[in-house]
Order: structure tokens, then sequence, then C-alpha cells
């Protein structure tokens, strides 16, 4: 994996009002699957709701500065007064932020997180496998073998865990988990596809993807995650019964929210020259706002929330699959080595 998001998030931690927005954050976050999980509660309910919608209300206020100054050139005065506000409509309007434009806002925000969320989950997977590719590239005198030897480990463990899951899902077939062998055959046709071109570039300018069986394996994983997840939504609804794995879905989902926030902090400089307008404050407090107002949504008792869920699953899948496809063959033939150790 690039590390270069860690100096990024480095950078967000120096900056007090980001430690304060991403801990109370993480906090409500906590709160909702709590609430949805075990609790089960009107009061928590409510608090919830009242202390995202403040949260929602001061971060747009902020998203508002965000296009005059920087965050650590604004006035504390300013900061002050964006509370002020958000806690004015945390009072008055909270619900009205949730229920009128429910449908609309939900859609857009949904759509956004499945964008951001699929695009940095491929660019997980891919700069993991090319950097372990580049660090055995560099053994002067053993590259070649161990990368070739890279190629065909992953590739027959790529192999071996495919066969697992398929038999997996096979043993018992319902129209579910026929769904989810549908999603392993467009998988696995993706995956050939790109074999493919990683052997017609082989062929024709001798230079190898070693890495790519590696990617195929770590995006395999990412595939079975979100299967599981469109499995227990399907079969329990809003509520899972298998607390483990709503435990690990939420670190999984909170690591790829700072590798999105530390890749974006990482790249302030390219984003001032080149987007002039969207600073990376603007851009973080964006991402806050969608992926806040999605969670705090899931408090409400809706019926149609089930359905936006499981369409969440579907799209991120079929993202990840075009960004898999289209990026995985810009990747092929962009990626180059650094030099050897001598």
């Amino acid at each position: 994996m690039n590390l270069s998001f860690i100096s990024g998030l480095k950078g967000i931690f120096k900056r007090p009002i980001y430690i304060i927005i991403i801990f109370s954050f993480i906090s409500i976050w906590i709160g909702i699957l709590l609430e949805r999980e075990m609790i089960h509660n009107i009061i928590l309910s409510n608090i919830l709701i009242f202390f995202g919608a403040l949260l929602i209300g001061f971060n747009i206020i902020l998203f508002i500065f965000s296009f005059f100054k920087p965050f650590d050139k604004i006035r504390k005065i300013y900061f002050i007064i964006a509370i002020i506000l958000a806690l004015f409509v945390a009072i008055f309007f909270r619900e009205s932020i949730f229920l009128p434009t429910f449908t609309l806002f939900y859609l857009i925000s949904i759509n956004v997180n499945l964008f951001f969320t699929a695009f940095f989950a491929f660019k997980v997977c891919m700069d993991t496998s090319n950097k372990v590719d580049d660090y055995l590239y560099k053994k002067k005198k053993l590259g070649k073998v161990l990368r070739v030897f890279e190629f065909i480990l992953f590739g027959i463990t790529y192999w071996l865990v495919g066969i697992f899951f398929v038999r997996f899902f096979t043993i018992n077939i319902t129209p579910f988990t026929q769904v989810a062998i549908n999603i392993l055959r467009i998988i696995l046709w993706t995956n050939i596809f790109l074999i493919v071109i990683v052997i017609l570039r082989f062929l024709f300018t001798k230079k190898f993807a070693a890495y790519i069986t590696l990617f195929f394996l770590l995006a395999f994983f990412y595939v079975i995650y979100i299967i599981f997840d469109f499995l227990l939504g399907k079969l329990y609804g809003t509520e899972s019964e298998a607390p483990f794995y709503v435990i690990a879905s939420f670190f999984i989902d909170l690591i790829l929210f700072f590798y999105i926030i530390g890749s974006i902090y990482d790249k302030v400089d390219f984003l001032k020259n080149r987007l002039k307008i969207f600073r990376a404050d603007t851009i973080a407090i964006f991402l806050i706002i969608m992926k806040l107002y999605v969670q705090v949504s899931k408090v409400f008792d809706r019926a149609d929330i089930n359905d936006f869920l499981l369409f969440q699953e579907a799209g991120l899948f079929f993202i990840f699959i075009f960004f898999t496809l289209f990026f995985g063959i810009y990747y092929i033939f962009k990626h180059k080595h650094t030099d050897r150790k001598k």
C-alpha cells in the first residue's frame, strides 16, 4: 500500500478542528451501530439525530468557509459562529435536514460514498500489490526469480481461495447465494481479461506485471466482503445477527475512510494548483458530510432504507469492477519499477 496517506493524516491531526470533527463523527458512527444492532432506544436515537444534525450543520458552514480560506487561516471567532449556527439548526430543524429531502439527498450522498469508497478500495489493492512487486524487483540477483515466484504463488492462492468460496456458496443454492456466484463469475471474467492484457504486454514489450495475481487476490477478498454485506442485508435487513462481522465491517470502513482523507491531504499542493477553487479542506469536509448523512439517516425507521443499503452494496461492487477493469488496464501499462539495488 502507498503509505503517503499517512503523511496526509499527520497533517490533518495537527489541526485541532479536524480532531474534533473526526472524533465526533466516529463517536456518532459507533453510537449508530450500537443503536441499530444492540440497544434500540428511542432516547439514544433522538440524541444521535440531534448531534448528527449539529455536526452536519457545522460541517456545511465550514464547507462554505473553505471556498474562501484554508482552515488554518480562519479566525477562531468564525468557528464559534459556525457552532452557534449549527446548534440553532440542530435544535429547530434537525428532522427537516433528514426527512423532506431524504430520498434525493440520500441518493446523492450514497453515490458519492460509493464512488470514493470503490476507487480507494481499488487503489489500496493496486498500491499494495505494486509495493510488494517493487520490493522484489529491487533484489538485483534474485529479482526476476522472486517475481515469477510471486506471480505463481499468489495466482495459485487466488485460485484456491476462489474455489473454496465457490464451493461455499454452492453448498446450499438459494436466490441470494446465486447472486454471490454470479458476482464471482463477473470478477473471474474481469481478471481473465486483465491477465490477457498482461500476457500481451509481456509478449510485445518484455515487461511483466507480476503483481497482477496479488492484486487479484486482494481485490477478491474485498469483493467477498461486499458479498457478505449484501447477503447479511438481504437475510437480516437493517439488523445483523453476526456481531463480529459488524465490528469487522466497521473497522474496514473506518480504515478506508482514513485512507481516503489522508490521500486527499497528501495531495494538498496538487489540489491547490489544479483545482484552484476546491481546496483539500473543501473536499475532505464534503466527504465527511456525505458519509455522516448516510450514517445518521440509518437511525430513521423507514421502509426504503433496506433497499438503499442493498443498492449501496450492488453499486459498490459494480463501481469497483469498473475501476478494476479500466484503471487496471491503465496501471498495467503505466507502472514502472524504480532502479534495482546495486
